[in-house]
Parts: C-alpha cells; structure tokens; sequence
C-alpha cells in the first residue's frame, strides 16, 4: 500500500509540490492516522488491452476470501472483467472461459465470423471510423451468463468512458451494459466509438485508466490495480504499430502516476506483468501466472483493511 507521506517525498524529490494546490497540498499531507472504520470495500480494475488479464487472481482471491466488494468501477479491459464478475461469474470461471478464449485460436475465429450468422462485414468494416465494430465483438465472444444492464448485475458497476468531444471523463451507471462496455474499451483505429446520450465515447483510459477516484470511499476502503507499467530488459526498434500501441501505454501510464501524486487507494496494487505487450491476448496464461504473487498481496493488504471495520 503507497501512504501519502512516501507520495508527499516522492513529489518534493520531483519538484512538483509547488505546482500542486493548496486544497490538494492539504489532502496530501493528511497524517497517517488509523483509518476510520469503514463498510466493505470498493475494487477498481484498470485498462491495460492483454495486461489486464492480471485482474483475474485478484478476483480469485475475493472469492477464496470469501468477500465481496461492495462495488465496482472499471475501464476497458478491467470493465470488462469486472462486469464479469458483476453478472455472477466466479474468478476462477472467468480464467476458464478467458483461457479457453484466448488459447483455442481455431475456435475463437469460428466464434468471431460463423456463430449466430456473423459475417465479416458486420464485424470488420474499413469504412467506418475504425476496423472492428466493438458492440458485434462483444456480443459474439461474452459468456451467456453476462448481464444485459447495470440493473441486472449482481455488484454495482460504473464504468469509465471518454467524452471525444468534450475531452472529459464520463462515468456511466445505468442502463444497457454492453453499449458501455463496448465504449469504454474504443481504443481508437481499431474499435468503433460508441454513441451513448448523444455523446460520442472513446477508450476510457484516456482520462482514467485505473479509476479508484471514482469509487465511495467515504463508505468503502478503496483498492486499485493498475496492470499500465511497463519494464522490458531488451529494447529494440519499435515498428510502427508497436509505437501506437506503445504510445497509448504511456499515457495511461503517466496519468495514473499523476494521479497517484495527488490522491491514493487504501491499498493500491500493480502485479508484474510489465515485460508483456497490451496485445499479448494470446499470452493469456502467461500473464496470469505471471500476475500469480499480487494474489497473495492483495489478501495480506484487503485483510489487514477488513479487520479495520
């Protein structure tokens, strides 16, 4: 868990501190007194394409705890896990149906162009604003079992989006869940913005890329997991799709940095994954073994806030 004293150090060592606001300064710099008791927790699961496949442990440890939270806020990839489990799946029900997903290269292609009479131009059309219609993906490939609303989830869910237009953050609640979905994980070029409220919707990582602000936490502890880290040990020439990819990873990267400088999660968790590239879908099991040791963070860490309430 990152405390506010080690953030307050880190800025100063930055030289950031003078640019911060006196409200902010004064948030920051909040002692670190025992935690007021709280009810539960609130679990936010950031965007990161394949690296996302990290959350899956975690949600495993929820259940091997044998709690729930109280809600969920998500962007992109993690919105997409994390409607998962909202609709009632189990962690390790959603490994099996990720895995299996992911690995069976054969029948996912079955999946995407020949089941329920979808064609490759109802999926993939390069007349539109991108490649890949996200509505007709996910509504090929998501298990049954996922909801058809926010209302018929099991867990509150809010799921994060960007304004394309108005270059801000949009938090949605309520309504049909796919649409949102299919929104917050638009990463431009390839998938299609989605049109919700009259608003055009982007990639939520673009404003929020781990999205533990939005969550209660006047009633909750408050627990995030960013899989937007990086850490290669080779390094070579990137082509130019790698430099696009890469670009967003960056950015995700950089806001949840700056957030973190201003404001925390009571327990925040980044799993090991950063030598993995965010379109390693097909490394699925690979980046869930290698996400395995935060599983075992998580419990100590949500433990230790639990026995707090």
């Amino acid at each position: 868990m990152i405390k506010r004293r080690d953030l307050m150090l880190a800025a100063m060592s930055a030289g950031t501190m003078s640019a911060l606001p006196a409200s902010t300064l004064a948030k920051s710099v909040e002692p670190d007194t025992p935690h007021q008791k709280k009810d539960g927790f609130s679990l936010a699961l950031g965007g990161g394409a394949a690296k996302a496949f990290a959350h899956i442990p975690i949600l495993e440890a929820m259940d091997e705890l044998g709690t729930k939270p109280a809600e969920i806020s998500g962007t992109s990839m993690g919105a997409i896990l994390g409607s998962f489990y909202a609709s009632g799946m189990s962690g390790s029900e959603i490994r099996e149906f990720t895995v299996e997903l992911f690995t069976e290269k054969a029948k996912l292609l079955n999946t995407l162009f020949l089941k329920n009479g979808k064609t490759w131009s109802s999926l993939f059309n390069l007349s539109r604003p991108a490649i890949i219609d996200p509505i007709v993906l996910f509504e090929t490939v998501f298990p049954k079992t996922h909801a058809n609303t926010f209302e018929d989830l099991g867990i509150p869910l809010k799921v994060i989006a960007t304004d394309f237009y108005t270059q801000s953050e949009v938090v949605l609640t309520k309504g049909p869940l796919l649409p949102a979905i299919a929104a917050s994980s638009a990463l431009p070029m390839l998938l299609t913005p989605v049109k919700i409220d009259e608003k055009v919707l982007i990639d939520g990582g673009f404003v929020n890329p781990t999205p533990f602000d939005v969550l209660d936490g006047d009633r909750h502890y408050t627990v995030g997991v960013d899989v937007t880290g990086s850490d290669f040990s080779k390094k070579h020439l990137p082509s130019g799709l790698e430099t696009w990819i890469g670009s967003v990873s960056i950015t995700l990267h950089s806001l949840v940095t700056s957030k973190l400088q201003c404001s925390t999660p009571d327990l925040f968790i980044e799993p090991p994954i950063g030598k993995f590239l965010t379109m390693d879908f097909f490394k699925v099991e690979d980046i869930i073994a290698a996400a395995e040791p935060a599983k075992d963070e998580f419990k100590r860490g949500l433990s230790q806030l639990l026995e707090k309430s």
